[in-house]
């Protein structure tokens, strides 16, 4: 998850500092008390990360989501935070986008109180939708939530079979996007990989696709490892690179941007294989490989 924190305080910032440095993903922005600024970053950013952290009043959070609101299916997690760092407030997508799972660790971070408002999580319940989002499994329609959360409420029964109300459950795509180093066996590939899938509790068949550089279009181990697990490599010119990673404003590595001309491979790979992606796993550093894993219920 790709997490962008907004402050607009001096103590607001050293508390966003505090959090990023314990949480990974994070990038900061901070411009003391310009509220156009602000409002500005988040215009710019809201559909570009898959969580909002604002270290502010609710009501200034508030005000600066509200023209991007869609959809508990498709809206970013939005979380709030006192500037003493007193409480985390799950704010927006509790459940599909993680607020409210994202509220709870960051206020462990911080030994804060997390406020979650979510009927099924403070009466103790699963909702449905956050255990699809969980794994990987896109709820629809969204009225069908709302019923079926509300008869988990209630200790009503829930059939698998079809009823009145139908909530349909569909896997997204799991898109693996890699980089790595000249030479690297398919063994050392396919251990980064099976490591970064237990870290979002998937199997490596899961991954629908595979993605990286085209400099990397004949690097015998990642084309070896592809065959091994019968997945499609799809491979990117570094232009096309850089696009996305000035439209998703993704960090690079100056090592890497020098050595073949962009600085983020994995990350930039995978996005651009699709329209609309919600990361699963962001970068993350192996011996010699950087793998990202994204969802996506929309690839070309």
């Amino acid at each position: 998850m790709r997490k962008i924190i907004f402050s607009i305080t001096e103590k607001g910032a050293a508390l966003a500092q505090r959090i990023a440095q314990k949480l990974d993903g994070c990038t900061i922005f901070i411009k003391n008390r310009d509220f156009d600024k602000l409002r500005d970053a988040v215009d710019d950013n809201f559909n570009k990360f898959d969580a909002l952290i604002f270290i502010s009043a609710t009501g200034i959070a508030v005000r600066m989501i509200a023209p991007h609101v869609v959809s508990k299916l498709t809206d970013p997690a939005v979380i709030v935070i006192d500037e003493l760092g007193q409480h985390v407030i799950s704010l927006l997508s509790g459940h599909v986008g993680g607020a409210n799972d994202l509220a709870i660790k960051i206020a462990d971070i911080i030994e804060a109180e997390p406020v979650i408002t979510t009927a099924t999580d403070v009466n103790k319940k699963f909702a449905i939708d956050s255990v699809a989002s969980k794994l990987g499994l896109m709820p629809e329609p969204k009225d069908a939530i709302k019923i079926i959360n509300r008869a988990i409420l209630n200790n009503e029964p829930i059939y698998v079979t079809a009823g009145d109300t139908v909530l349909n459950l569909t896997p997204l795509k799991l898109i693996l996007g890699i980089g790595c180093k000249r030479g690297i066996s398919k063994e050392s590939i396919e251990t980064a990989v099976v490591e970064a899938c237990n870290k979002i509790n998937q199997p490596i068949d899961r991954i629908y696709l595979i993605a990286s550089v085209d400099v990397k279009c004949d690097e015998a181990g990642l084309i070896e490892f592809a065959a091994s697990v019968n997945k499609r490599l799809k491979f990117f010119d570094v232009n096309t690179l850089k696009r996305t990673i000035e439209r998703y404003n993704l960090s690079e590595s100056e090592f890497v941007k020098r050595t073949i001309g962009v600085g983020n491979v994995c990350e930039a790979a995978a996005l651009s294989c699709v329209k609309t992606g919600k990361f699963a796993l962001t970068k993350t550093k192996f011996d010699g490989i950087t793998v990202a894993l994204i969802w996506s219920n929309n690839n070309e």
